[in-house]
């Protein structure tokens, strides 16, 4: 039968580790929450940052500006972001990824960053190529303007036919053509300017080479200069414009990379999100299920602590009944009604139980006397057996008896002696016992009091 201290020590203990589980898994969750947290959130803002960068993209491309402060600052944090998430970093309270699923989502992303990257560098260098070349349209097509305007009034000064004259006039209308259609693909990249602007650029060029090649016209000197500086200066011109229209079709098409990868990036990244939701949402189930089970096996065992307590109430009641019973066995009808009494006061049931050991030891101090008395008796009367025995020898060798007589009473006298010896013998017996049981009985009396 397992001792009660023993399942109250299991008990004890179990409840303890249960509490103690209980409680350190709690710090757990919260841990890991924040720390899932911290990466969902870092994670989310991988997914704003995708288009805060495209956004800043087409906003220095429409403003044709060259500060790059806010994008390189953006590219710079997602970066570093993006290394953190795949590599961890305790310093900002990022783990690394906690399954391969997520991992391998993390280097598809990665592979998708390094390509959207190298895009956002060919789009700064191309933007600022454009830029440099745009600060020149004004200028250009001013200068080109003067001089198809010198090549008209240097017509009309030889007075030349008006279709000629025509002709050159509508030059000077070609260059703003021109510089406006270039102006506004620059913009907005549509396509309807590019096909304007090369069906202007087309009808100049050819108009002056028609002029270049016109004897009557190339015969007169002054028209001869003025034409040939315009077709100098339209050569250089026209390079110029080509060039800036072929930088600002990379830059579109680039523009169109940046554009088509932020979606994949973006979806990408909006993957991953789901992917650490989805695994800090599992942890988290899977942990508080276990804190549910520890909190049922401590509400068990806390059920049956409860039980044992009652057992252990009902067997001290039971030892209080013994102990009363064995306290009143010695006494008479006026102890008993003592004990009543004492029953009846608001006493715990150790001081109860001392009271009725106590009694119960004195009533043994006092059987212990009594068996003492009962020595010295049995010793006195062992001393007078002898001495009897002593006497009647003395008288027996006087009288004339026969032999068997003799040795009758010397028989009868034997057994005597030794009834008196063996009483003798259980008489110290049962004392030495008594003083034993009263000892013992002594500790639990003095136990019983310190424990009050």
């Amino acid at each position: 039968m397992t001792k009660i201290t023993s399942q109250i020590k299991f008990i004890g203990g179990v409840l303890s580790l249960m509490i103690i589980s209980i409680v350190l898994i709690t710090i757990y969750i919260n841990h890991m929450s924040a720390q899932d947290s911290t990466v969902i959130n870092v994670a989310g803002k991988q997914r704003m940052l995708t288009q805060k960068i495209t956004k800043e993209v087409f906003w220095l491309q429409h403003h044709s500006s060259d500060e790059y402060t806010t994008l390189d600052t953006s590219i710079d944090e997602f970066k570093h972001s993006l290394n953190d998430l795949i590599h961890g970093n305790d310093a900002r309270g990022i783990y690394a990824p906690p399954k391969p699923c997520i991992a391998e989502q993390l280097h598809q992303i990665d592979a998708l960053w390094q390509n959207f990257k190298n895009y956002l560098q060919e789009f700064k260098a191309l933007l600022r190529e454009t830029k440099t070349l745009k600060e020149d349209v004004p200028k250009k097509s001013e200068y080109i303007l003067n001089i198809s305007d010198n090549v008209v009034k240097a017509m009309v000064h030889a007075r030349l036919a008006g279709k000629l004259i025509d002709d050159a006039g509508r030059q000077r209308m070609l260059t703003q053509k021109i510089a406006f259609h270039l102006s506004q693909y620059l913009m907005n990249g549509q396509s309807e300017h590019i096909t304007s602007f090369f069906h202007a650029f087309a009808l100049y060029q050819s108009t002056l080479e028609r002029f270049l090649h016109n004897q009557t016209l190339m015969g007169i000197p002054e028209l001869n200069a003025v034409l040939t500086k315009n077709k100098t200066v339209w050569y250089g011109y026209s390079a110029y414009v080509i060039e800036l229209m072929d930088k600002q079709r990379d830059l579109n098409q680039t523009l169109l990379k940046v554009k088509d990868i932020n979606v994949v990036l973006l979806n990408a990244m909006d993957n991953a999100v789901d992917a650490y939701s989805a695994y800090s949402s599992q942890r988290h189930e899977q942990l508080q299920r276990f804190q549910y089970i520890a909190s049922m096996i401590a509400l068990i065992f806390m059920l049956y602590s409860a039980y044992l307590t009652r057992n252990i109430e009902e067997n001290f009641s039971d030892f209080l009944k013994h102990s009363k019973a064995m306290a009143v066995s010695l006494e008479g009808d006026n102890t008993h009604t003592n004990y009543k009494e004492a029953d009846t006061l608001e006493n715990d049931e150790l001081t109860l139980a001392s009271m009725h050991m106590s009694h119960f030891v004195d009533k043994i101090n006092t059987v212990i006397e009594h068996a003492q008395h009962a020595i010295n008796e049995s010793e006195n009367a062992a001393r007078e057996l002898e001495a009897v025995s002593q006497n009647i020898d003395g008288k027996l060798e006087k009288l004339k008896l026969d032999e068997a007589s003799k040795k009758d009473i010397d028989k009868t006298i034997d057994t005597s002696e030794d009834i008196v010896i063996q009483t003798l013998e259980e008489l110290c017996n049962t004392s030495r016992l008594l003083t034993q049981l009263q000892h013992n009985l002594n500790s639990v009396v003095e136990k019983t009091q310190r424990n009050r």
